[in-house]
């Protein structure tokens, strides 16, 4: 099944822009954004992979970093579920004390009141609880990214005196980088275990990368539906691919959070027909050559 692509005003206006700025890279990100018309949910490995196990896989820092924001959102949403049932809570203390009530209706409206009461207290207190987990994650995150970044440089030290056919005297092993990998693995188990407990089923859309290895391009999206996906984030040509998810998946996720209003769906006709007059079957064939060259 081929998707339709929904894209914000500022990647819609970026793609403009870079279209008149660079028309041949511009021509590739095009034919990127094809290969998802055509090929949609029927794209695998290597073509398209899940964000996260990418970032678990390739990205150790990246993927701790990615998990706490997420941690965030949670967070975020359930203060607001707390300020919420504050609120309501308030309006029921004016119609209490507002004397516009009969008998029945102030017993009711007291009721409600005790219940809202009840409620507001657990989701305060479950939000609280939920600080504390968040704020333990975060001191555990740092501490395992330096672990883990002071192992990856001792390693490449062996590896650079290995190249020139010496020793050196860090000791560095083929295993040393094992422990350091193993306590990232370990936080990512408790972001997941903590996502589970909350039965969250509205965490952020599950994220995506069409990788083109060929072109040198990453292309970040989410599946919305089973036909349906939303561009969020393209890069090219990075000399540091690291540093550029670490910038990229903060603005996937602002991307997320905008109102449908401010996006615009399209088919491929309609995409190619706006950004590529005249050129639709030249965008197509390129797109149908990205997916050969980068099958396994």
């Amino acid at each position: 099944m081929s998707y339709r692509v929904r894209m914000s005003c500022e990647v819609r206006d970026w793609l403009a822009t870079l279209l008149a700025e660079d028309h041949q890279v511009g021509r590739l990100v095009g034919e990127a954004v094809t290969v998802l018309f055509t090929g949609g949910t029927e794209l695998k490995a290597p073509l398209v992979a899940p964000m996260e196990s990418l970032l678990r896989a390739r990205y150790p820092r990246v993927a701790l970093d990615h998990a706490y924001q997420r941690q965030l959102e949670l967070l975020q949403r359930a203060r607001r579920s707390a300020a919420d049932l504050a609120t309501a809570r308030k309006r029921l203390e004016l119609q209490i004390g507002g004397g516009d009530l009969d008998q029945e209706a102030l017993a009711d409206t007291r009721q409600r009141y005790e219940e809202l009461v009840a409620k507001e207290e657990q989701a305060t207190f479950s939000a609280q609880r939920l600080q504390a987990r968040v704020d333990a994650f975060r001191a555990r995150k740092e501490a395992i990214k330096a672990g883990y970044t002071a192992a990856l440089a001792k390693q490449e030290i062996h590896e650079a005196f290995a190249a020139l056919g010496e020793k050196h005297m860090l000791g560095m092993t083929a295993d040393d980088m094992a422990p350091a990998r193993a306590a990232v693995d370990e936080l990512l188990r408790v972001a997941a275990d903590l996502e589970q407990q909350l039965d969250v089923d509205a965490a952020p859309e599950m994220l995506s990368e069409l990788r083109l290895e060929t072109a040198d391009l990453r292309l970040l999206f989410a599946a919305e539906s089973p036909d349906t996906a939303v561009l969020l984030v393209v890069g090219i040509g990075r000399d540091e691919w690291e540093e550029w998810y670490g910038e990229a998946l903060p603005l996937a996720r602002a991307e997320l959070q905008l109102d449908d209003n401010e996006f615009t769906s399209y088919d491929m006709a309609a995409f190619l027909a706006e950004y590529f007059p005249g050129e639709e079957a030249a965008i197509q064939a390129g797109a149908d050559r990205l997916i050969e060259l980068n099958r396994p």
